[in-house]
């Protein structure tokens, strides 16, 4: 499949660097919007375009574009590439608000074309256990659990857009969107919403979803402090608590057995952010790019994606 690349910062890097060990993405050139994109793809002998319509004279035969861009500038490379009778594959988060993510699957449908949401959790080895456990009821209902997802702040972002609220969405948009995502896809949509931030320490944010039997806690955070990125949780169930520590992925069973689970991956790829070395990105492209050559709609239900932006949006 010939993949149009836009954008090549910190994410487009990651997508880059990925989809060069997947057979058959192949990205045949970079559209960027100055000379930052413009010097990051002749280090990569990449053709660079400023445009979609330029990249598509040269290249006819695109079949997706895959948006890497920050994130305010998501929704009009993703409107401009469906009106082009082309597939889109988006960094998370789609949008910035519910109504601009409406117009973008709404535009698909109208043209026939598919979007595939790069929410990279649903793909891991880590985080697609508890949706299973969740449905299949082997350790009886969820009693409580805990998300964490911490990070330094993010200074390697091109520009500093991050830290502008219009831009990124600050915290809840960019970091806990990950663990949002993996809540309301395994729990369902919740009751109740609240939550508090503090700006002493940099930005952080703690959340709590009601769910009537039970509550989600989580917290998310770029700290001004050089810690490690972090991310793990703790789901309690009625005979049994599965845990993820950022290493390990274990089910404590009711009567004393452990269940060890294997998250390890055969390619570990390198991010160039502030995530370590990992197999996600890799998983995440692979299966989005099967999706897209069989013409399938992808795993990441447009409703979830307006429930999660929709939560968003109190924030």
């Amino acid at each position: 499949m010939n993949i149009l690349l836009i954008g090549l910062g910190g994410m487009g890097k990651v997508h880059y660097a990925n989809a060069s060990d997947i057979d058959g993405f192949n990205i045949v050139g970079v559209v960027g919007k100055g000379d930052f994109d413009r010097k990051e793809a002749e280090k990569r002998a990449l053709p660079f375009f400023s445009g979609i319509d330029e990249a598509l004279k040269a290249f006819p035969d695109i079949d997706a574009v895959d948006i890497t861009t920050p994130t305010f500038l998501h929704k009009d490379y993703a409107l401009e590439a469906i009106s082009r009778n082309l597939d889109v594959i988006c960094e998370k988060p789609l949008a910035l608000s519910t109504s601009d993510a409406s117009q973008i699957f709404m535009a698909a449908e109208e043209k026939g074309r598919r979007v595939y949401c790069a929410q990279v959790l649903r793909y891991t080895k880590e985080y697609s256990p508890i949706r299973k456990t969740v449905e299949s009821g082997k350790y009886g209902a969820v009693v409580d659990a805990v998300f964490s997802r911490m990070s330094a702040y993010p200074e390697w972002a091109t520009g500093s857009w991050l830290s502008d609220k219009s831009k990124s969405g600050l915290v809840p948009f960019d970091l806990h969107i990950h663990d949002l995502d993996i809540i309301v896809s395994s729990f369902g949509k919740p009751l109740g919403v609240s939550s508090s931030e503090s700006t002493k320490c940099g930005d952080y944010w703690s959340f709590c979803y009601d769910y009537g039997s039970f509550k989600v806690h989580a917290e998310a955070g770029w700290i001004k402090a050089p810690i490690p990125f972090s991310a793990t949780y703790r789901i309690i169930f009625e005979r049994g608590v599965l845990t993820y520590d950022g290493s390990f992925l274990k089910m404590y069973e009711e009567g004393g057995e452990v269940v060890n689970y294997d998250i390890s991956y055969d390619k570990i790829i390198s991010t160039g952010i502030n995530v370590p070395p990992t197999g996600w990105y890799y998983e995440e492209l692979k299966e989005i790019l099967s999706l897209l050559s069989e013409k399938k709609e992808s795993n990441v239900k447009y409703s979830e994606i307006l429930d999660v932006l929709g939560i968003l949006e109190k924030f």
